[in-house]
């Protein structure tokens, strides 16, 4: 597949947006997501810097009641999945910590840990440079929210590994 979801910018730029976490602002002073609007069969699009914008839950998911726990929950929406998933770099979840990647919308979860991981998200990184190597291993494709190929037995155990390690109440079958 290897449809990398950033390309690199011919110079670095400076990055005026001193809300964004330190890792994201380097990212982006080197590099450019496709965007959100790019072809949908691409497995993950990253924002341009000018669409990573601060989330709450309504703005990742405008139709359910708040959940439980997640009154206070921030983000800043870096990217989307094949299947309409909001990817979001976590400030305050009460799921995962504060740095951590998490897909909100179809993804199959329960994500993250404790009490108030909810069905319908799943860490997928437990920093950026972690997720970003993670997307990297895979040939730019996220195993977890889009699409795919067929994997060998190694690789499904590997990321049964991978997002067990990740989301400790993923029922994903027998590792």
């Amino acid at each position: 597949m290897d449809q990398k979801p950033f390309v690199r910018l011919p110079v670095p730029r400076a990055v005026d947006r001193p809300e964004l976490p330190a890792d994201l602002a380097e990212f982006y002073a080197r590099y450019e997501g496709v965007g959100l609007e790019s072809s949908w069969d691409r497995p993950v699009r990253l924002s341009k810097l000018d669409e990573v914008s601060r989330v709450g839950w309504k703005d990742v998911d405008p139709v359910s009641d708040i959940p439980e726990g997640w009154e206070h929950f921030s983000a800043f929406r870096i990217g989307s999945g094949m299947f309409f998933e909001k990817v979001v770099y976590v400030l305050d979840a009460p799921s995962c910590p504060p740095g951590s990647i998490l897909a909100i919308g179809s993804a199959a979860g329960p994500g993250g840990d404790g009490p108030y991981a909810i069905e319908s998200s799943l860490v997928l990184g437990v920093t950026f440079a972690d997720w970003l190597a993670h997307l990297e291993r895979w040939g730019w494709w996220e195993p977890a929210i889009g699409g795919g190929r067929e994997l060998t037995e190694p690789e499904e155990r590997e990321l049964r590994q991978y997002y067990r390690s990740l989301n400790p109440g993923l029922g994903v079958g027998a590792a």
